[in-house]
């Protein structure tokens, strides 16, 4: 038998190291872990290896990929994997390659087609610390609003204050530049401005690269447009820095006394007697325990017959489908499905040496797809399968959901599901998971075989509801919220507040 280690058979070429001392095994295992640790962001990878690279991903996603040419024509993609080929023929560092890499998957329009960096470049931005842009940016339409300034001694820049130019680029130009590496359902701009917003200075970093001195222009409070310098800002060793999406959302009403943990951080109940609300945070739908929690949380508002709830899924960017159909069978009021269709190309993988871990999803693709007279292979469960609203702790009150740019697949999936429902209003900005549909369910990733870059490659394209127009477009809100403008400051707009104040005062006219 051939030795098995944790990274699997240890291969030289296209043949397998038999009948070799363990001894001599180990040794070559230690030497390719620290080779690996000694990772060099600054060296180039040959152009003979990118256009293999290349030629495996266009490949895998021609014979894969369930909506290649679904939201955006061939016409398009086969221009954008053209100018990745021409970049391919340069060598570059990883990188530049990823960056290449991700306007081409960005150009397909689908949000769950994206692309990360190899593992060892991970893991060398695990253990170096590095100077970053000083400031979080909350990004609208063509305009950057300060969102949090890292060097905390400066008071010229403050929370609110527009940013209109960063050397000598305008906040359209970097916004329209940042936009072109983001994959996004139909190009949802409301998903690509919650993507900057939640991490402005990796994203300028990663297009824009560092500079020692940021020259800004910006609106000071009394509307006259000034100039300063910053520097960067340098983290300490044991600074740990919460972006701002985060710090937002953790932000529940009202707010605990005692410190939050980690699961709550997921999934929090609140319940506030004085206003008659009860507020929900379901920041995703992936751990948390969150089969319990609903269980509990809908018996306790029974019981307390609280008459409004609060549904927050503002940054929620999906996870286990199913524990979404579980909190929608509480609040929906008829049967409904998951998706019209779900359907994949094939019932196997083009070449599975490079998608990870294909084992995982070929068995229930072989087993629970069946060929349909459209050629192709549909996901009998979710097309046929009618789920039915919760007999038990039902909640019957009036339901009000926030959602945002960064609501998404299973969390955009629910408060569609509950779009137009009598008692439902949905509150905030556009989700960012596309009403009409996605390409999803099963998720493994495409692993280029020489810069280890990793895309995900989404199986199925799911039609969630065929009436629906097939524009690509989030499920839009019936209260939006705005931003927030007080003395030339712009803040993001606070859709929490617009509702608790909606529930104020119809309680009054009670």
């Amino acid at each position: 038998m051939p030795f098995m280690g944790k990274q699997g058979y240890i291969q030289k070429g296209d043949y397998i190291l038999r009948n070799i001392p363990i001894q001599c095994i180990l040794a070559v295992v230690l030497l390719q872990a620290c080779t690996v640790s000694k990772y060099i962001p600054q060296q180039k990878i040959p152009s003979q290896h990118l256009q293999k690279d290349v030629a495996v991903l266009k490949k895998i996603l021609q014979q894969n990929h369930p909506g290649l040419y679904w939201y955006a024509n061939k016409t398009t993609i086969d221009s954008a994997f053209a100018a990745l080929q021409i970049a391919a023929n340069d060598s570059l560092t990883e990188l530049n390659f990823h960056n290449k890499v991700a306007q081409m998957v960005a150009a397909i329009e689908c949000g769950h087609t994206a692309v990360r960096f190899s593992k060892s470049y991970i893991h060398y931005l695990m253990q170096n610390r590095f100077p970053m842009f000083p400031l979080y940016f909350y990004n609208s339409g063509n305009h950057l609003y300060i969102f949090k300034n890292m060097h905390a001694k400066d008071t010229l820049l403050m929370k609110g204050m527009e940013v209109l130019a960063i050397n000598q680029f305008s906040a359209a130009q970097i916004i329209d530049s940042l936009y072109q590496f983001i994959s996004a359902d139909a190009n949802n701009p409301y998903f690509k401005a919650q993507v900057i917003s939640n991490n402005f200075p990796a994203w300028y970093r990663l297009v824009f690269g560092l500079d020692s001195v940021y020259h800004i222009q910006y609106i000071d409070t009394t509307g006259v447009k000034k100039a300063i310098s910053l520097k960067n800002y340098a983290p300490e060793k044991d600074t740990s820095v919460i972006h701002p999406a985060t710090v937002r959302h953790n932000k529940a009403y009202p707010l605990p006394a005692k410190k939050i943990s980690a699961i709550q951080l997921k999934r929090l109940l609140q319940i506030d007697t004085l206003h008659k609300l009860a507020y929900m945070h379901v920041s995703s739908f992936s751990g948390g325990r969150l089969r319990g929690f609903f269980r509990r949380s809908f018996r306790t508002l029974r019981q307390k017959n609280i008459p409004n709830l609060i549904v927050d899924v503002r940054g929620n960017g999906g996870g286990n489908v199913n524990k979404s159909v579980l909190l929608t069978k509480y609040l929906i009021r008829q049967p409904f499905k998951v998706a019209d269709t779900a359907v994949s190309l094939h019932k196997t993988m083009w070449d599975k040496r490079y998608i990870v871990p294909w084992w995982l999803y070929w068995f229930p693709m072989q087993f629970g797809s069946v060929r349909g007279a459209d050629g192709f292979f549909h996901a009998s469960r979710i097309e046929n399968h009618v789920y039915h609203p919760k007999n038990k702790n039902h909640y019957n009150g009036q339901i009000y959901v926030l959602q945002d740019g960064y609501t998404f697949s299973a969390a955009a999936m629910f408060t569609a599901a509950l779009k137009g429902q009598q008692n439902v209003l949905i509150a905030g900005t556009p989700s960012g998971g596309a009403y009409y549909g996605n390409n999803a369910l099963f998720l493994p990733h495409i692993q280029l075989p020489n810069s280890k870059l990793r895309i995900t490659l989404p199986m199925y394209r799911v039609v969630l509801d065929r009436a629906r127009l097939k524009n690509g477009k989030g499920v839009l809100p019936d209260i939006w919220a705005k931003p927030q403008y007080h003395h030339h400051l712009t803040l993001p707009p606070n859709a929490l507040q617009q509702v608790i104040g909606q529930i104020v005062q119809n309680n009054q006219l009670k």
